[in-house]
């Protein structure tokens, strides 16, 4: 079908009252393990690729062409996401090379520097049609791709005045989560920001480390799109150590095996999320 904009994908969730899921994915079986479980759970998803998994996927231009064309084969609607771009150039050239959702992440930067980078990121945004996300207070952690500085919640007096002046699709927030795979939800706080910006979605990063009973909370209490990557990385991970065997000589079988994983990990979070039958 049609490559799904990200803006419209965040809209029906804010509708629906569920989350949008984000994953991460750093390879093409990955990627179709996880579109497996869009199509088997019929629910939209964004594919999406931080700096670490570009680098690995061989670039940009390569990761926009390889989303693009499974997400346009797909048979429910796909987003394709740069998730914690860094530059407004890089965002730029996602946008040209047909990104459908786009994110700076200027959370390190103090106040006044995210703000004006930020709607710099902006107007790129609107001048390709796509979905801007950004970030205040910052999601530490440990996982490739992303800044590792420490946490800092995101204060909703801040939030509420960064929204008006960036005039931002989503808002990543600092809740207590990381990246990686540990992180525990302030609900009381996610309630807080989401008065506070008055209706611009929300998005939990270090989506893989929040236990069932918290992430259900969360998506109650306001969130719209989670974004998940270690639980997937190691689903794939782990399948791979189990089935490729030093006698192997073929990996195509092991992929798969690894595929399927990736899979299942991913249909549970799209049902937790409340996006399955959402397509």
């Amino acid at each position: 079908m049609p490559l799904a904009g990200g803006r419209e994908l965040l809209a029906a969730a804010a509708a629906g009252a569920y989350a949008l899921p984000g994953f991460n994915v750093s390879n093409v079986e990955m990627a179709l393990g996880v579109i497996d479980a869009a199509e088997a759970r019929r629910a939209p998803i964004l594919l999406q690729f931080n700096p670490s998994n570009l680098d690995h996927m061989g670039g940009l231009a390569v990761a926009a062409a390889l989303a693009r064309s499974l997400a346009e084969r797909a048979t429910v609607p796909v987003g394709v996401h740069l998730d914690h771009g860094p530059q407004v150039a890089l965002l730029r050239q996602a946008a040209r090379l047909g990104f459908t959702s786009l994110m700076f992440d200027g959370s390190t930067f103090p106040y006044e520097r995210n703000r004006t980078e930020t709607m710099a990121a902006y107007a790129v945004a609107v001048e390709a049609g796509v979905m801007l996300e950004a970030e205040l207070g910052h999601v530490g952690g440990r996982e490739p791709g992303v800044a590792t500085s420490e946490m800092v919640l995101t204060d909703p007096e801040s939030a509420a005045r960064f929204v008006q002046e960036t005039r931002v699709d989503a808002l990543a927030v600092s809740v207590g989560t990381a990246h990686g795979l540990a992180g525990a939800v302030n609900l009381a706080l996610v309630r807080e920001l989401r008065a506070a910006v008055r209706g611009v979605p929300l998005v939990l990063h270090g989506g893989s480390g929040v236990t069932p009973r918290d992430l259900r909370a969360a998506v109650e209490a306001g969130i719209r799109k989670v974004n998940i990557s270690s639980e997937i990385h190691a689903a794939f991970a782990n399948a791979l150590a189990v089935t490729l065997t030093p006698a192997a000589r073929d990996p195509r079988p092991a992929l798969m095996r690894a595929r399927e994983a990736v899979a299942t990990v991913a249909a549970q979070r799209i049902d937790l999320l409340g996006a399955a039958h959402r397509a």
